[in-house]
């Protein structure tokens, strides 16, 4: 009976997810700080307008968001077509919550370059206003009507400095390997990527430039060594294939053949 019961609770389930109604759960999507620099990027691209209060609802075919909107329409996003939905994830609704609610954060020293770290996505802090560190001394941020989307350094801004740097507690941020972010690649390294230096990882040696970018890699010489030889070889398995294909299909000579008849033939 136990059986019965199950075999029919099994067929109720098939035909519930074949119909639609009852689907298997998905995995949410995982918010990073890279998805973040990148989204707020897009933002500047498409020149997003500001609006107190907006989270990147579209008007008439342009988005609007305020300062923490910005950082708010990239974890309730839906898709380019539709309006954030803040349904989707917990977060604080000011810049100061935000700052208030982060477990790791630091002062921005203007005369230290160090005291901001080099990671995407971390929240930039003033009083009253956040925006979104992109990498490269590179702040972008939804400022004030009339102004919209700005894309601006940290470092060397003749007014209104950010002071704070903090992690959004609802991204994940890179610790160490490689990240892709804006079309190029960097390598990471206890939580920032690297910069004006070399990394043997693996077979490669990589070149890293002032900006994070890895701008080339190589074999090591040991792994040079490895491939010439494995070259070597298969070139040498070649050429013995070769020359006993051709030592087969040579015809033998006809004088060859006859001494060969004569020395088989019995003698009487």
């Amino acid at each position: 009976m136990q059986k019965l019961w199950a075999v029919a609770a099994a067929f109720v389930f098939c035909l519930l997810t074949v119909t639609g109604l009852c689907a298997p759960a998905q995995a949410a999507e995982v918010k990073t700080g890279v998805g973040l620099s990148e989204h707020v990027l897009k933002a500047c691209t498409e020149k997003w307008k500001y609006s107190y209060g907006s989270y990147g609802q579209l008007r008439n075919g342009m988005r609007y968001t305020d300062c923490s909107g910005l950082i708010k329409s990239y974890l309730w996003w839906t898709g380019n077509q539709t309006n954030p939905n803040p349904s989707l994830l917990s977060v604080s609704g000011t810049g100061s919550g935000m700052l208030r609610d982060a477990k790791s954060k630091g002062t921005i020293n203007y005369s230290d370059w160090s005291s901001l770290p080099r990671t995407h996505g971390l929240i930039l802090y003033q009083p009253g206003h956040v925006g979104v560190y992109v990498g490269n001394n590179v702040g972008v941020d939804n400022r004030d009507v009339g102004y919209d989307m700005k894309k601006e350094p940290v470092f060397g801004r003749a007014r209104n400095k950010w002071t704070t740097w903090f992690k959004l507690t609802q991204l994940s941020y890179p610790t160490t390997g490689f990240v892709t972010y804006d079309g190029n690649e960097y390598y990471y390294e206890n939580g920032e990527y690297a910069i004006k230096t070399t990394r043997t990882i693996g077979d490669k040696i990589y070149t890293i430039g002032a900006d994070g970018v890895i701008v080339a890699s190589v074999l090591t010489p040991e792994a040079q060594a490895r491939q010439a030889a494995a070259v070597a070889e298969a070139a040498a398995k070649t050429a013995a294939g070769s020359a006993q294909q051709a030592a087969v299909s040579e015809p033998v000579p006809a004088d060859v053949m006859q001494a060969a008849q004569t020395l088989l033939t019995p003698v009487s």
